[in-house]
């Protein structure tokens, strides 16, 4: 399956927008369930994603606030309360709009160190999400010692890790996060960038070695959708060296989508006899 998060640049209607991702031939969308792009509404992206004929992909928790939200999860105060609490009512939006996994960060730039405090309000995400048939997968970021806290101290079937290809490019990229934590893959983020930002270009016009990506990928148990997570820019942003059109531009996007999914096949089959 070919998941898009909905929003990769273009200024359209968020109809037109899943009319355009259905025609180009993705099967699915990731969705954003913030109002980080100024939309309204997000409860109902899900049913207009459907009447597209569109299948909901990952869900994609808020990370952005007029505080330091995702780093507030971390500490004994208002705002980390107001996180946590943003986070557990995502968890049961997403349970209702038939989003079955959803993305989380656990930090943003300068982060405090995670402690027990922390771990205990991810325990209660957990839980709560078990209970409603959602599973949290969390997101490379910045540094994976925080992934490794977590997931070495709580363990559940419903908690997974989401693998962002751009972000350990830029971030870490001498970290091998898949065989660090490809035995909890639960979602894909895949885009590309030169290596000096998050650039979230289509795949095959950055740096990744994507050989190298989807071997690994495809070492790993995960079986689910190639999500591409491209963007030509920020809301009223688009690159100034990308001269395509949306359709163009979908298009390409969907070459690459298919181009990986045929490396992961490759490096999934059997050897020849």
């Amino acid at each position: 399956m070919y998941s898009l998060y909905q929003y990769f640049g273009y200024e359209m209607s968020l109809d037109e927008r899943f009319a355009l991702v259905k025609t180009a031939g993705f099967d699915a969308v990731g969705l954003w369930r913030d109002d980080w792009f100024g939309w309204s509404g997000h409860r109902e992206f899900a049913d207009r994603a459907r009447s597209a004929g569109l299948r909901v992909g990952d869900g994609h928790a808020p990370f952005a606030r007029d505080y330091e939200f995702v780093n507030a999860l971390w500490l004994d105060n208002l705002d980390g309360v107001t996180t946590y609490g943003t986070y557990l009512r995502t968890v049961e939006e997403a349970a209702l709009d038939g989003v079955s996994t959803l993305v989380v960060h656990l930090q943003d730039h300068d982060s405090p160190p995670p402690n027990n405090l922390g771990v205990e309000r991810i325990t209660r995400l957990v839980a709560a999400a078990e209970e409603r048939g959602v599973t949290i997968a969390l997101e490379n970021i910045y540094l994976h010692e925080y992934l490794k806290y977590v997931f070495d101290r709580v363990d559940s079937p419903n908690l997974g890790f989401c693998y962002d290809a751009g972000h350990r490019n830029c971030n870490e990229p001498d970290i091998d996060l898949l065989s660090m934590f490809g035995d909890r893959l639960a979602a894909l983020h895949l885009h590309d960038n030169d290596g000096s930002g998050d650039q979230h270009l289509i795949p095959f016009e950055g740096g990744i070695d994507w050989q190298e990506q989807m071997a690994k990928i495809a070492a790993t148990r995960y079986t689910g959708a190639i999500t591409l997570e491209c963007t030509t820019g920020l809301p009223g942003v688009t690159r100034p060296n990308d001269s395509r059109s949306a359709e163009e531009w979908l298009g390409a996007a969907l070459a690459a989508a298919k181009r990986l999914e045929s490396m992961r096949q490759a490096f999934s089959a059997p050897p020849p006899a």
